[in-house]
């Protein structure tokens, strides 16, 4: 009756401490362990030989200590995950979500509802796309084959509607039979990083570009330039040799075109500078029989002179988005090619068109000129000094301007063309968002 009498206390004190769960589960356990009927365990706890009744009665106490020491270091290491300047989370097989900290999601509400959600789960819930949980399903069904996991660079527009880039990593954990029993993914924010990357290699861009304009300019100096500097150094050596002030003054009228001539490739390269390094480019709708006319009228001589005919059709494309000048300029330069560069077999004909592309406005100028031999000249067609026909106007500077506004304001420029049968210009540019 003694052992009875201090099972009974024992068995207040852990209702006392733990409820009364654990005498219950401690009977039930008991029952199940020896086999005994459940309606004779109250009669067997009066028996003081039975060392099992020991286990039992203090199976409480010690599932109490158990329980407590799990949740201490459960709470142990979610308060490290938390702590983790990191989105930390961790998925079920299935790619159900088991544990979210609060850097992978703020609001505890949210952190709440999404355990046991998959992704596809919680952008619905969030009433957000679900490209994004498509992606990630793909990532972690590659993951969990993969030996050592899976990092990816991700990026996502915030709730202001700043991009956003991490790093993210899947790791599947395995049992001991190579079988995955849970995913931990992390996820570390790149963007300043990104950010930093993306400017390098546009500085990096425009150093080769500089460095590269450097060559062509001070090739373009060395080559177009030595013949009138040679002009006028001869033509100044003999005018000290001369003491005839008519003679002289002839010698000097031959200086005339040599200076004319430097003066156009300065202003030309000039021009190219300013082209390359204007960043207050006024952008806007430009009306294209408005920029026609205006190229039309400053090329009338020549259109005369030449008999061209000229046609255009802006039917489907009426307005181009960019700066007018570019524009006006890009024109310009085309049309006077297609004159400049004319068969002497046919009168010249151009057609200047617009159409609307996915990519953009597609500006075309095509002409049944002399044409290019694109296998043979196509590398160097837009290069600065590169003259393709025996032309004494030509300069080498026209494509070279169209080709850097252009791509100044983020377009794309392409020919297609045949030696002898004409050329086709087409110019790509961004329509307004």
């Amino acid at each position: 009756m003694e052992q009875g009498m201090s099972n009974k206390v024992l068995y207040a004190s852990y209702g006392a401490l733990a409820g009364f769960f654990f005498p219950v589960a401690a009977t039930f356990l008991h029952a199940w362990l020896t086999h005994t009927p459940l309606s004779l365990q109250f009669i067997l706890q009066e028996q003081k030989s039975n060392d099992l009744f020991w286990v039992i009665d203090m199976a409480p106490l010690v599932l109490g200590i158990f329980a407590a020491y799990i949740g201490k270091t459960r709470d142990f290491y979610e308060n490290i995950l938390n702590s983790i300047p990191s989105d930390v989370v961790v998925f079920d097989k299935n790619h159900r979500y088991l544990f979210v900290n609060p850097f992978a999601i703020k609001d505890p509400v949210h952190r709440s509802k999404i355990i046991g959600m998959d992704d596809f789960q919680y952008c619905n819930y969030r009433k957000r796309d679900t490209k994004i949980a498509e992606q990630r399903q793909e990532q972690f069904l590659v993951a969990k084959n993969t030996e050592g996991g899976l990092k990816w660079e991700e990026t996502i527009n915030d709730a202001s509607g700043k991009p956003v880039t991490n790093l993210r990593r899947f790791y599947p954990v395995r049992d001991s039979r190579g079988k995955m029993k849970y995913m931990i993914g992390y996820a570390v924010d790149i963007s300043d990083r990104k950010l930093l990357e993306e400017k390098q290699d546009v500085l990096i861009k425009q150093l080769t570009k500089t460095n590269r304009q450097l060559n062509d300019f001070s090739n373009i100096v060395a080559h177009n330039l030595r013949g009138p500097l040679g002009n006028i150094s001869s033509i100044v050596a003999l005018i000290e040799d001369m003491d005839d002030m008519e003679q002289q003054k002839e010698l000097i009228g031959f200086l005339k075109p040599s200076v004319d001539s430097i003066s156009a490739i300065f202003n030309q390269l000039i021009d190219s500078l300013h082209v390359m390094h204007d960043v207050e480019i006024e952008f806007g709708q430009n009306n294209m029989h408005e920029c026609v006319e205006v190229v039309l009228k400053s090329l009338d001589l020549e259109i005369k002179h030449s008999n061209a005919s000229i046609t255009h059709d802006f039917t489907a494309a009426p307005e181009m988005y960019g700066p007018n000048k570019y524009i006006v300029s890009m024109l310009h330069n085309l049309v006077s090619n297609a004159l400049k560069y004319r068969s002497a077999d046919r009168v010249p004909e151009i057609a200047i068109r617009t159409r609307n592309e996915s990519g953009g406005t597609v500006l075309s100028v095509a002409d049944n000129g002399m044409g290019i031999d694109l296998a043979r000249h196509g590398q160097q067609l837009f290069k600065i000094g590169k003259v393709f026909h025996d032309n004494p106007d030509s300069k080498g500077f026209g494509l070279f301007m169209t080709k850097a506004q252009v791509e100044s304001i983020g377009g794309k420029i392409w020919i297609e063309s045949a030696a002898g049968k004409g050329t086709t210009f087409f110019i790509m540019l961004k329509k307004k968002n």
